[in-house]
């Protein structure tokens, strides 16, 4: 299983900008790019207490080339040796004229501090 520090290595691995949560101000007219997010907590619990969370995110990589030729192939490369195979969607947003590529992954964390 994937952690969130792990996760964040392997995004930051493309030198591109990578923001948590919301974009950046200052990013937001700059492709590529990464903006990541966690919209689901499932509590992993043992003998009744809660240990640890499984945490599923989703990663959205914008980008102004298409998918088979942008940092979204590395991406997949990557989580790929690292025993992940997510599957990934693609759409072209045409009125702002680039694409977004995105996928759910699950992580570890600890929520309990």
């Amino acid at each position: 299983m994937m952690t969130k520090n792990k996760l964040i290595e392997i995004l930051k691995s493309l030198n591109i900008p990578v923001n948590e949560g919301i974009q950046n101000d200052k990013d937001a007219n700059i492709y590529p790019r990464i903006v990541f997010w966690d919209y689901l907590w499932d509590p992993i619990l043992a003998s009744g207490e809660e240990y640890d969370t499984n945490v599923t995110y989703q990663v959205s990589l914008f980008s102004r080339k298409p998918p088979h030729e942008s940092e979204i192939k590395k991406l997949k490369k990557t989580l790929k040796e690292n025993g992940l195979n997510p599957y990934i969607e693609h759409e072209y947003i045409q009125d702002k004229r680039y694409f977004h590529s995105f996928f759910k992954i699950e992580v570890v964390e600890n929520l309990n501090d």
